[in-house]
């Protein structure tokens, strides 16, 4: 009888060490697989810096950047679509990030070094070779600006599925502004990059779809102002949040769909940029500053209201607020990589050089109203969380 109570416990004993066991790595993994990408990243960074373009070397050392830029894109998404909630955030996970979102703007201010450097063979090197190295420039920077959206996406998943936001509240607003301001270098080097590499296009092909993107706008500004109508109040608030985090998602949903189609396109078809084509991409990010602004509403509101809110309504709609502006942030990304796409397939960027750049500048403008509405609402419903734990 003593030696079976004997097992018995010991056996319970080790069931207990091994849930232990098995519980932390949950954390160390995904510290662990941030590690890996920023070893990856960063030797990405260090062949960037050894490329030096000539009349004779433009092409191949470009292409197999990108093969590289685009395993470390792929390893990024991987890891993304692999989380799941609860998570645990400490100080290590949030450094890691940090790290991999400094390591990307370094890359990209690599790309914007080789653009100028290809800029500068324009008068040496023959049309064929600029045009090759200009599609080769235009791939990677589409690839290092994916990397950058990947991970905001994983910083804005990672934050929704923490289970200690209000224990790390601090450093996690350092963290998310730290990203921010890179995602915004970021973003403005592979703006330039794009614009050196545009003044030596000739022709390129693309693909449009204007139907499908005027639609999207006007569902866009419909669903904006019906959220924007929404008066809140502290007794049915969870509720009203819910109901616009789902009516986000499911628009949200349909943007996705028109990126995938737009990503197929890239290896079937072509297509002629309009002056239409270039409106609806200025329109879109209009759409999408816009429906940010709503947030800025909803903290305003939120903010006069939370003296005489319950805890658990309040918990309940900042986490719905998480949500949206995750969800918002993850389309801005996909708008911003449809342009690429149709800017990659285009057959006429020459002749509509010009208005792409005035395009790509009042985008940009957009996109950054966009980051700092999602930011803001970010910080808000975090400092909110963090109260509520205290």
């Amino acid at each position: 009888m003593k030696n079976y109570l004997k097992n018995s416990m010991n056996l319970i004993l080790l069931a207990i060490v091994g849930l232990f066991i098995g519980a932390v790595p949950a954390r160390a993994d995904l510290t662990e697989d941030l590690q890996g990408l920023i070893v990856q990243s960063q030797n990405l960074e260090v062949q960037l810096k050894n490329i030096t373009l000539n009349p004779d070397s433009v092409c191949g050392p470009l292409v197999e950047a990108n093969k590289q830029a685009r395993a470390l894109s792929n390893s990024i998404a991987t890891l993304n679509s692999s989380l799941a909630a609860p998570l645990q955030t400490d100080a290590a996970l949030l450094t890691a990030m940090d790290t991999l979102s400094m390591t990307v703007l370094n890359i990209s201010n690599e790309s914007l070094r080789l653009s100028l450097d290809l800029k500068a063979l324009s008068t040496v090197s023959r049309a064929i070779t600029l045009k090759d190295g200009m599609t080769a420039m235009l791939q990677l920077s589409d690839d290092i600006g994916t990397m950058a959206d990947r991970i905001g996406e994983m910083s804005d998943k990672i934050l929704v599925m923490s289970d200690n936001i209000g224990v790390m509240a601090d450093r996690i607003l350092v963290s998310q502004q730290l990203q921010s301001q890179n995602l915004a270098l970021t973003q403005q080097g592979l703006l330039q990059t794009q614009t050196n590499a545009l003044t030596l296009v000739g022709v390129l092909e693309t693909a449009t779809n204007d139907l499908a993107l005027s639609s999207l706008i006007a569902e866009g500004t419909v669903l904006t102002a019906k959220l924007s109508a929404l008066v809140l109040n502290p007794f049915t608030m969870k509720t009203q949040m819910q109901y616009a985090a789902a009516s986000i998602r499911t628009y949200q949903d349909k943007v996705k769909a028109l990126h995938t189609t737009m990503l197929f396109q890239t290896g079937t078809g072509t297509s002629y940029l309009s002056t239409t084509t270039l409106l609806n991409q200025q329109n879109m990010t209009i759409m999408l500053s816009s429906l940010a602004n709503v947030l800025d509403g909803y903290t305003i509101a939120i903010g006069g209201l939370q003296a005489i809110t319950s805890k658990p309504t309040l918990t309940d709609s900042m986490k719905s607020m998480l949500q949206m502006s995750a969800d918002i942030g993850l389309m801005a990304n996909r708008v911003l990589e449809m342009g690429d796409v149709i800017l990659a397939m285009s057959d006429n960027i020459g002749m509509v050089a010009d208005q792409i750049l005035v395009a790509q500048q009042l985008q940009n403008a957009n996109m950054v109203v966009t980051q700092a509405s999602v930011l803001g609402a970010q910080e808000f419903a975090i400092g909110v969380l963090k109260r509520l734990v205290n």
